[in-house]
């Protein structure tokens, strides 16, 4: 009874292990969640994240730089002598402190530039997920554009195999040439191949969306699609004053360059300190002792650390008097690079006011072309129908038949692209207003 039972557990144990090991072999995902993974996992994501972690150890290096320095010293030896076989021996031990009172505000200029490189590595950090959204965002919507395209192949596939069977069928009461089948059936074999290739695309953006989320390769996953009507509901264009607005407020690009002004200020201000004495206290304690086996009891070691103990105490200024020059050119240096840094951060403010201007025509454009396209691809399958019905009467050949598909589906790809090229660059400006992403 006992062994049964214990084989019962058993079996219920393996079996849960590999419901868990489904579980983790087969993921699904909408676009947030995996903005979201992207986020956590993204292996280039985490080097700036490094950077983030560095950045804040210089801050907190830069504030301990305050706190006074504390060393010890110790030195011990042992001497021996011929005359009268001595053996001598002695040590010194010492405790020293050290602390900087003023050197020009130095210190304090150094913290708040620390903590401004910690705003600029997350402004870069910030940056970086922007442009890790835009890929994710692309690489899902491929992923749905190259299963739709599988789908309308398939359905291009059930009805090149009915033109097969029915050009058998006109072939064999000789309604149609034999280079007629033969068209048919060729075309039938290519749309098999179309549709593998189809199948392989979806493969490939698999592997790319993988590579963003920084997933095995070989782990199996999904999208999840978002509802058509819900997709367009999504894509209302904002007006293009709020576009400017909350965009020049919230890219980091810009907000780095500011930065970087600030940065070169303090840079400024550290290189002025040098023009400054700069004041530092000391202080420490200190003993030692002397021996040999020559020497007097009253001499022993623990009498003389005691009677040799002593303190000391003092302040210590360096006034800089000449320099050659080096603290003017210094500054000069630093102001220059201010300069520079104003520049740049002027062209950063409009080429990105050049860019979302841009970025705004683009959407209405592609918004224009997505709906040319489809009242296009329409007219094109409606087109393509009707020449199915009239080769089923015999009122036009297999070439002309075949031609038209090739119109459809070359509608069909362009209509594709223009949907999802225009539901992608909508969504880039959420990703420029630091609006979360949904679709």
């Amino acid at each position: 009874m006992k062994r049964l039972t214990l084989l019962l557990c058993f079996i219920l144990l393996v079996n849960s292990l590999i419901k868990a090991q489904d579980t983790l072999q087969k993921l699904s995902f909408t676009l947030e969640e995996c903005l979201h993974y992207a986020e956590s996992h993204n292996f280039s994501l985490q080097s700036s994240g490094i950077n983030v972690s560095s950045t804040e150890l210089n801050l907190k290096q830069a504030k301990a730089n305050i706190a006074p320095s504390v060393s010890a010293s110790m030195s011990q030896n042992v001497n021996f002598g011929n005359y009268e076989k001595s053996v001598g021996w002695g040590g010194n031990y010492g405790i020293n402190a050290g602390m900087t009172l003023f050197n020009g505000l130095y210190n304090a200029n150094s913290i708040k530039q620390r903590y401004l490189d910690v705003y600029q590595s997350q402004h870069l950090l910030e940056s970086n997920k922007n442009e890790l959204r835009v890929a994710v965002i692309r690489a899902f919507l491929t992923i749905m554009m190259n299963e739709d395209m599988f789908k309308y192949q398939e359905q291009v596939i059930i009805k090149s195999k009915e033109q097969v069977e029915q050009g058998a069928q006109k072939l064999t009461v000789g309604q149609i040439l034999e280079s007629d089948y033969k068209i048919l059936h060729a075309q039938y074999i290519e749309d098999l191949y179309s549709l593998e290739n189809y199948k392989n695309n979806i493969k490939s953006s698999y592997l790319k969306l993988k590579s963003l989320l920084s997933i095995d390769p070989f782990l199996e996953i999904t999208i999840v699609r978002p509802d058509s009507t819900t997709l367009f509901k999504s894509l209302e264009m904002p007006a293009f004053q709020e576009l400017m607005d909350k965009s020049l407020e919230y890219l980091p690009e810009l907000k780095s360059s500011q930065n970087e002004i600030f940065i070169a200020d303090y840079d400024i201000k550290l290189q002025k300190s040098a023009y400054y004495p700069t004041l530092t206290a000391n202080a420490g304690i200190s003993t030692g002792y002397n021996g040999s086996n020559l020497t007097s009891p009253n001499t022993a070691w623990g009498t003389q650390l005691w009677h040799g103990l002593g303190e000391n105490i003092g302040l210590t200024l360096s006034i800089p008097i000449y320099q050659r020059g080096t603290v003017r050119n210094n500054v000069k240096q630093a102001e220059y690079r201010k300069m520079q840094r104003e520049l740049d951060y002027m062209e950063t403010k409009y080429s990105l006011a050049q860019q979302l201007q841009e970025g705004f025509m683009e959407v209405m454009n592609a918004q224009n072309d997505f709906i040319a396209a489809e009242a296009k691809m329409n007219a094109y399958l409606e087109n393509y129908k009707s020449y199915g019905i009239r080769f089923t009467y015999g009122s036009v050949t297999a070439v002309d038949l075949i031609q038209q598909q090739t119109n459809f589906l070359n509608e069909l790809n362009d209509f594709m692209e223009a949907k999802y090229s225009y539901v992608l660059k909508r969504k880039i400006l959420d990703v420029y207003m630091g609006i979360p992403v949904t679709l």
